[in-house]
């Protein structure tokens, strides 16, 4: 997969900070092989972008689509026959196992001005990317707090006379208004506080103990760890999800709830209040027909509630779940065409051309203005030409700028696209809670983290369902969970921590 096309002369479109292309000349195309796992469809629309990176970056691009469910044995069948592509876009832990085995290219001579984009794009997560004082990789940064958004009917509230709730006590005021107290007006006891696709979705309301619902290690300020699974604190929002639940304010399914199944509810007006994905409200809108069932509904996100000590927040998301690796096969040119391709990913013009097509044909940009305006709009996708659909035009798209999603999303003007413009600003203004170890994958992580995420997930059901008893049963659990190991899996992720950032961390608990 190492090749390197001569051509007599290639006209190419370089860019002052990729905006306005200008002419020059290469004499080079180098061709890049690029797997990572994707269905998205590849057709003429599609193809304009390819030639607009060949043009423009001297690159032509061979994307090699993987199989999701398949995409760890197709790479380790590349890397163990010798014929491995020339950028992998794979999961941190995928990256690591390799980046042990010498299977990327060191990046550590290559970060320059000469790709500012990309610099600013990763800002300090390198740190995650580095062993030896060598670099191995890319992160796809997300850039974003959290992926959890709550939302709330506001013709609900309107109804009855509410507030959006803030604190904790007026969102349970809330839940239980929207259970007992008949907030749709059709005379039937046919609703619920709350419902969401899953127990995880209910981060947000753990977040006003300082907890959440998974195995997580927050970082306090006096510089020690709680561990979660284990804390009072997690103990505490165990015994309030337990509490609403025997009243009986949030959806009796809800944790065996499909994301299909949840939808439909929310589409069928079931509940006030969904603990969705960021993208849900404005998907129940798309594929589920919200509009037409709910034809007189306001949905609004909201904030996670305050809790008596100040405490709010749903889990940070990891600053990256997937990894860029170079081979450690490409020469010299090819590492350089492929850090030429990422800094352009990276930039805010790249970004444009390859989430939304190439200029010209599904947009025009203002750099003065640093307005766009769209041809195809959000809902009749087509080009300028009337000729080329824009459905899944970021095959060629590798780096994710969420932040800059929202922009577009309010061009259409529409219920559903300003709320998913709404919902993708909440997750930059709402608190968080960052997992500190969430990078850290050990060998005693490794070993042990299915064992115990199994264990710690049925106890988080028995107990807020009463299997159970919160009060009685608590310390065997704890006991249980450390001896399963526990102990041995956080005391490793500690040791890793403090190795790589030099601190001197302890657990509180």
């Amino acid at each position: 997969m190492k090749r390197l096309v001569s051509l007599a002369m290639v006209s190419v479109l370089t860019c002052a900070s990729f905006g306005a292309p200008v002419s020059a000349e290469s004499e080079d195309v180098v061709t890049l092989d690029v797997f990572y796992a994707s269905t998205r469809p590849m057709n003429e629309a599609t193809d304009l972008t390819k030639q607009y990176i060949r043009d423009a970056l001297g690159i032509d691009v061979n994307l090699i689509q993987g199989d999701a469910a398949n995409f760890n044995q197709q790479l380790a069948l590349y890397i163990s026959s010798g014929d491995m592509p020339d950028l992998v876009l794979c999961d941190y832990s995928v990256w690591m196992d390799y980046a042990k085995t010498g299977a990327w290219a060191d990046l550590s001579p290559y970060l320059s001005e000469e790709y500012t984009d990309l610099m600013n794009f990763v800002g300090e997560d390198w740190s995650y990317m580095t062993m030896e004082d060598e670099i191995y990789g890319i992160p796809n940064e997300l850039k974003v707090p959290s992926s959890h958004v709550t939302y709330i009917r506001q013709d609900w509230l309107d109804n009855l006379g509410l507030e959006i709730p803030k604190s904790l006590d007026e969102f349970t005021e809330v839940m239980r208004q929207f259970t007992f107290n008949d907030p749709d007006g059709n005379g039937k006891d046919d609703t619920y506080g709350l419902s969401a696709a899953g127990y995880t979705y209910l981060s947000f309301l753990m977040g006003a103990f300082g907890a959440s619902t998974e195995r997580d290690y927050f970082l306090n300020e006096d510089g020690t760890i709680t561990d979660n699974a284990i804390s009072e604190e997690y103990k505490a929002a165990l015994a309030y999800l337990r509490d609403i639940y025997s009243e009986g304010l949030i959806d009796p399914e809800l944790f065996t709830c499909t994301y299909e199944q949840a939808m439909a509810k929310w589409g069928r007006g079931e509940m006030g209040i969904l603990s969705a994905w960021w993208s849900h409200g404005m998907n129940a809108y798309s594929r589920f027909d919200f509009g037409s069932l709910q034809p007189d509904a306001i949905v609004k996100p909201i904030l996670p509630p305050v809790g008596e000590d100040g405490k709010s927040g749903n889990l940070y998301s990891a600053p990256f779940s997937q990894v860029v690796g170079i081979s450690y096969l490409c020469s010299e040119e090819e590492i350089e065409a492929a850090m030429k391709y990422m800094n352009f990913q990276a930039s805010d013009y790249g970004f444009r051309v390859l989430q939304y097509g190439v200029e010209g044909e599904f947009f025009e940009w203002d750099e003065e203005t640093n307005q766009t305006t769209w041809y195809w709009g959000l809902s009749d996708n087509k080009s300028k030409s009337g000729k080329y659909e824009t459905t899944d035009m970021e095959v060629y798209k590798i780096l994710f700028h969420e932040d800059l999603s929202a922009q577009t999303f309010r061009l259409a003007d529409t219920d559903e696209y300003n709320l998913l413009a709404d919902s993708s600003d909440m997750r930059y203004t709402e608190p968080y809670r960052e997992d500190l170890f969430s990078m850290f994958l050990t060998d005693e992580y490794v070993e042990n983290h299915t064992e115990l995420d199994d264990y710690f997930t049925q106890n988080m059901l028995a107990f807020i369902m009463g299997e159970k008893d919160l009060d009685t049963e608590w310390d065997a659990y704890v006991s249980e969970y450390l001896g399963l190991g526990g102990e041995v899996e956080r005391q490793s992720q500690l040791e890793a921590y403090n190795e790589s950032f030099g601190t001197d961390y302890t657990f509180a608990n």
